[in-house]
């Protein structure tokens, strides 16, 4: 979370320069964090999987398990494999594609993908990352 925060941030400082040449650069540079981001959650899920293996868990075993697993499975992995693939496919093309300013269409078409997606992310995913925390705090049902 905090490396999508922070690219975030990253982005909206580079953006509000006004200048093209800065959102550029800041999008070049943002590649590997990008990158750390994906990996990092593709480790989460692993590992929450290897857990439940672990414990001998499956959906049945708990009402909760069952709506976490939902959530995350219909709702985060979803959202984050498409950022992944405007990313790591459109705005990398496009990124190779541009030297500088005018962007390359594939790179206005990722940067319009990736708005988009964090856009819907933040309502979907600022209800629903709540949920999925209580339910493995409280595990109340």
């Amino acid at each position: 979370m905090a490396t999508a925060l922070g690219v975030q941030a990253f982005l909206s400082r580079a953006r509000r320069s006004g200048r093209p040449e800065d959102e550029l650069a800041a999008r070049r540079r943002l590649q590997p964090a990008l990158l750390a981001e994906h990996v990092a959650l593709a480790v989460l899920l692993a590992s929450g999987f290897v857990l439940l293996r672990h414990h001998g868990w499956g959906l049945g075993h708990a009402r909760w398990i069952a709506l976490k697993v939902g959530l995350v499975a219909f709702l985060v992995v979803p959202l984050e494999t498409i950022h992944a693939l405007v990313c790591h496919r459109w705005i990398a093309r496009g990124l190779r594609q541009t030297e500088a300013p005018p962007f390359s269409k594939d790179l206005e078409r990722g940067i319009g993908m990736d708005d988009m997606v964090r856009v819907l992310a933040i309502p979907l995913l600022g209800l629903g990352l709540p949920l999925i925390v209580w339910l493995s705090v409280a595990k109340p049902l």
